[in-house]
């Protein structure tokens, strides 16, 4: 697992595309860990999962990993791994995160200790997902997918 960037040019054309509501985008190009592949109905697909500064404290504990909290975690929340953020990815749109922080080679040598743990529990999200048990804020992993594949087709 890695630590990247997604690229504006993705968010745009999941914009153009009618599949960017509950994306997490940020201008500076938040990071996100990249989940080189995961089982989505019967086909594999790389997937990234937005860190968030500031989940709330009435989330259930098994939605996500807890990180150490950064600068702009807020009293009360959790900075973390949040699993039902997942969005399918190509290559094209990722891009390298540069880790030079000591607090990112921290939250990168935690990923990398529990990097089983976060890979199980994306997996067993996205079968509740298949089983039409999806979180109302997640993105539109279907759509996300159907435009990525015809992005495919017309290159």
């Amino acid at each position: 697992m890695r630590l990247v960037k997604i690229s504006n040019e993705f968010f745009n054309k999941c914009r153009e595309n009618n599949v960017h509501k509950e994306l997490m985008f940020n201008e500076d190009g938040r990071p996100s860990v990249l989940i080189v592949k995961l089982k989505y109905k019967e086909q594999y697909h790389k997937f990234v999962v937005p860190l968030r500064s500031n989940i709330s404290p009435k989330t259930p504990k098994d939605q996500y990993f807890s990180l150490p909290p950064n600068s702009k975690t807020k009293p009360r929340h959790s900075h973390g791994i949040h699993y039902i953020k997942l969005f399918p990815i190509d290559d094209m749109y990722v891009q390298s995160y540069l880790i030079s922080e000591s607090f990112d080679i921290l939250v990168k040598k935690i990923i990398d200790d529990n990097e089983s743990d976060i890979i199980q529990s994306c997996q067993e999200y996205l079968k509740q997902c298949e089983s039409g048990n999806k979180h109302f804020m997640t993105p539109d992993i279907d759509g996300i997918i159907n435009m990525l594949n015809t992005n495919k087709d017309t290159n």
